[in-house]
């Protein structure tokens, strides 16, 4: 995740009715470490302010460690194993390391229980960066919007990435992307409420 797309989820879930959303589901943000030490802003941005709402945060990822409640690998997963709908799923940054996104798409779906909430985030524009894989995905916002049949779309943005830090400045296709804000790197952001 991006620091300026942590800031756009901050704001979007501050608009959220409290009484909507009890039980939120993380889709691969890591470990307690990570979101707390290397990219801390997620765990600032994110998680904290949903806590002191006194929201319950569950976290699903492949790595079994400290903080990941729900080890799965989402590629290879369904509900059923998982067991239980949630109010909030949040999937950030993790489309572009599935080999079928798609899939993913309708897992997510599918953890989402009705009338309830499913934030989505993926590169528009990014350098490649594996994670372990990175398939280059990086579709519209349009086409990534036709990957969640039956949910409404609520909150859409395509948030720029400003930040000196996520820029290769010693590299010139990367100084200009940076100078030139046209050009800077660009996450899209869907908030969507389920419908069907």
């Amino acid at each position: 995740m991006l620091k300026e797309e942590s800031i756009w989820i901050k704001e979007i879930l501050e608009e959220v009715e409290g009484s909507l959303v009890r039980d939120v589901l993380d889709v691969g943000s890591s470990t307690l470490q990570f979101r707390t030490q290397t990219q801390p802003y997620i765990e600032e941005n994110v998680f904290r302010p949903l806590r002191e709402r006194g929201l319950s945060i569950f976290y699903l990822d492949k790595k079994e460690n400290i903080g990941v409640d729900y080890v799965y690998d989402v590629e290879n997963t369904n509900i059923s194993e998982i067991g239980k709908e949630f109010d909030l799923v949040i999937c950030c940054s993790l489309l572009e390391h599935v080999k079928e996104p798609k899939k993913i798409c309708s897992l997510l779906i599918d953890l989402t229980k009705r009338d309830r909430f499913l934030l989505v985030t993926v590169p528009k524009s990014y350098r490649y960066h594996p994670d372990p894989i990175d398939t280059m995905f990086r579709p519209s916002i349009d086409t990534l919007i036709s990957m969640f049949p039956g949910m409404e779309v609520v909150e859409k943005k395509v948030v720029y990435v400003k930040g000196k830090e996520r820029y290769k400045l010693s590299v010139i296709s990367e100084l200009l992307r940076y100078i030139i804000p046209a050009f800077n790197w660009k996450v899209n952001c869907l908030f969507m409420r389920k419908t069907k």
